[in-house]
């Protein structure tokens, strides 16, 4: 399933549940397809947003490795040095 089948699923469901009453297990689905569909649109979103970036030959931003503080301590004293 993909996040907008799991998603008219939990409305199904919901649907459901308003017109035969509640029933526990049959809330805990609805929101299992809930939860499901969001992640599904985040991972869509995600990927859209790397392709998009590729392709126009930049990185992500915060995905450049940092350095660490002995790496920035090195670099600055070697800058004083020079």
């Amino acid at each position: 399933m993909n996040g907008h089948q799991h998603y008219q699923r939990a409305e199904e469901i919901a649907a459901e549940c308003a017109r035969y009453g509640v029933n526990p297990e049959t809330v805990t689905l609805a929101q299992v397809h809930a939860t499901l569909a969001l992640a599904a649109a985040t991972a869509d979103a995600t990927n859209f947003r790397r392709d998009l970036y590729a392709g126009n030959g930049e990185e992500l931003p915060g995905t450049k490795t940092a350095k660490s503080r002995a790496e920035r301590a090195v670099a600055s004293a070697a800058a004083f040095l020079d």
